[in-house]
């Protein structure tokens, strides 16, 4: 999906203090985890209210979180699987959230919104609340859902969402569930052959 720096823009114009989602595969080349990182550090600097989140995977989430933190690792927001996902690589001003904060009727919510976006995980996401292997992914799929949907005033809904997706399969994996829950909650996104044209300080 296209968007220009200038529409990017605008929409940050209108919500000057809102969240922009980044995010992607874990297998990122050399030159774009450069250019994510590069593109994170721009718009942190660009647009000083402006906020950001991402996974907490290593890959994209990282290099762009790596960008942000930066400049001002208070404005980055990070939704982990788990409370206690990669605590050796966090930023200590930055701010963390997990499914494990939220109430019973919230990850209800966010659980019906999981199987929606990703009908063939409905079973999966059915056994979150047991133990094992499938409940484990099935919090990875939650929480993917989470970083688009806005769970708390903390957490609002992101304006838009970077993608670094591979672009023979973009909607592959647990970055095409967040992408699908992009789509279903009216999210505007975009993928490296745009952002990764946009100015860059």
């Amino acid at each position: 999906m296209n968007m220009t720096f200038s529409e990017f823009t605008l929409l940050v114009m209108n919500n000057p203090d809102g969240v922009v989602l980044l995010e992607g595969r874990r297998a990122i080349p050399d030159d774009y985890v450069k250019h994510a990182h590069d593109i994170a550090a721009s718009l942190a600097s660009r647009f000083p209210t402006l906020r950001f989140r991402s996974g907490n995977a290593e890959g994209s989430d990282e290099a762009f979180s790596r960008g942000i933190a930066e400049v001002d690792a208070s404005r980055l927001q990070v939704i982990a699987p788990y409370a206690s996902h990669r605590k050796s690589v966090r930023y200590a001003d930055a701010i963390y959230d997990s499914p494990e904060s939220l109430s019973s009727v919230k990850e209800d919510e966010i659980a019906c919104k999981t199987s929606a976006a990703s009908p063939k995980n409905k079973g999966l996401v059915s056994k979150r609340n047991q133990k094992g292997s499938l409940a484990a992914k099935a919090a990875y799929l939650i929480r993917d859902t989470m970083k688009v949907i806005g769970h708390s005033d903390a957490f609002p809904k992101p304006v838009c969402a970077l993608f670094y997706v591979s672009m023979d399969d973009p909607y592959a994996g647990g970055t095409g569930h967040t992408i699908r829950v992009c789509q279903q909650e009216g999210v505007p996104f975009a993928f490296q052959d745009s952002w990764a044209t946009w100015p860059r300080k």
